[in-house]
């Protein structure tokens, strides 16, 4: 099980601006110095800026919970200056939808989805 993980990010405005409205949540900013850290409400992780960190699109990808109706999670993405890189669909009915973002410092992110 997953317990924490982290967003690489080289601006970090830019992508607490991002991850706010796309989560509809409170991110918590902390400048640790060299290492700048914002906690993302309502999940298990945070975005990360550091010099040792490099955002991403082929490294390892994690999955959000949609805060919306899948489809709706996925629009806002590009609204918010994401592209949609495939869009949501039916996994199974057990599992539910997922579709891949990539998000405003070009991490490939999961989004999922029950319903």
């Amino acid at each position: 099980m997953v317990t924490w993980f982290e967003i690489p990010v080289s601006d970090m405005p830019r992508a607490i601006a991002f991850y706010e409205k796309f989560l509809e949540a409170k991110i918590h900013y902390q400048d640790l110095g060299d290492f700048k850290m914002a906690i993302l409400g309502g999940q298990q992780g945070a975005l990360v800026q550091h010099n040792a960190y490099q955002p991403s699109f082929a490294g390892v990808m994690v999955y959000i919970n949609a805060q919306l109706p899948i489809q709706e999670q996925m629009a806002l993405a590009e609204k918010l200056g994401g592209k949609i890189l495939r869009p949501a669909a039916l996994i199974s009915e057990d599992f539910g939808y997922t579709g891949i973002i990539q998000d405003s410092e070009g991490n490939r992110i999961g989004i999922h989805a029950r319903q």
